[in-house]
């Protein structure tokens, strides 16, 4: 049993296609179906149904890989460490990039405490980021709240902190010298909205930006997935946008105050690891936390 024949096993248990796995490995596919067998001799079982053209992990395939996920952890901890001079530790980190514009400056410092380290975000809506982490892909993955009920077997998470979803505006917008704006003057001022959720990536409609008053309609004029597009757009004072309370300081915008009501909302934030994650994933982990 290789360690380069594991790793092929678990892209091709991620992608699920012999095709699809092989262009993603910059190999022929024979190649790639000569390394799978000479894994499943090696083993002497096979790991795979096919159905059609999909290649679905059987009960064999289930109980290894978690293991191989392990052992090719385990291998390039051991050659890093080795190599502690020569090379850097690797962490790979997949997150949607709203959730990467305020946690990569957070994971960011700490892993510069840690030497030699470099940190690579992979971008990914939360639940592909999930499947990475569950394939061994990556080390980390960032998440919102929402996806902890549906969390695999041998994935613990962390709470790192909070969004708070705030309306947004910029300076020469006319609600910006009103103090005693109501929730419904707010909601007939154009709205910028997203179709898709900046979370998940499903297109859920105007609503996925995470709006809470569902009984209240906004004046939805503009429908932007664009976050910087969405941005210009507030900042020259032509629509308002429920965005996360990082991004309205970055982009040095004013929150909308009403008179009665609450117009924001928090989203908890969360780091999702491999419970038998290597020891330097746990010591970074453990800087963020402020625990070292």
């Amino acid at each position: 049993m290789e360690i380069a024949d594991l790793k092929k096993f678990l892209v091709i248990a991620r992608h699920q296609n012999l095709q699809k796995a092989a262009l993603s490995l910059d190999i022929t596919p024979s190649a790639l179906s000569k390394s799978l067998k000479r894994l499943e001799t090696s083993l002497e079982v096979k790991l795979f149904d096919r159905v059609g053209k999909t290649l679905r992990l059987n009960e064999q395939g289930e109980k290894l890989q978690p293991r191989a996920i392990a052992l090719t952890d385990l291998a390039a901890d051991t050659h890093q460490a080795l190599r502690a001079n020569k090379m850097p530790l690797v962490c790979k980190v997949a997150a949607p990039s709203i959730l990467q514009f305020k946690w990569a400056c957070v994971l960011g410092r700490q892993a510069g405490k840690q030497s030699q380290m470099l940190l690579e975000f992979d971008t990914e809506y939360e639940a592909e980021a999930l499947q990475k982490l569950v394939n061994g892909e990556v080390q980390l993955a960032i998440v919102t709240g929402e996806v902890l009920s549906n969390l695999p077997d041998g994935i613990k998470s962390i709470e790192l902190g909070d969004i708070q979803m705030q309306v947004a505006m910029g300076h020469s917008h006319p609600l910006a010298m009103n103090t005693n704006a109501s929730v419904e003057d707010v909601v007939a001022h154009p709205f910028a909205v997203p179709n898709t959720s900046p979370f998940c990536g499903e297109q859920r409609g105007v609503g996925c930006d995470g709006w809470q008053l569902r009984h209240l309609t906004r004046h939805v004029q503009w429908v932007v997935n664009d976050y910087a597009v969405l941005s210009q757009l507030v900042k020259g004072g032509q629509a308002l946008a429920f965005l996360p309370d990082f991004m309205i300081r970055e982009w040095q915008l004013k929150t909308v105050n009403v008179t009665s009501g609450d117009l924001s909302y928090k989203e908890r934030v969360f780091l999702l690891a491999q419970q038998g994650c290597l020891p330097w994933v746990n010591e970074l982990i453990n800087k963020v936390l402020g625990k070292d």
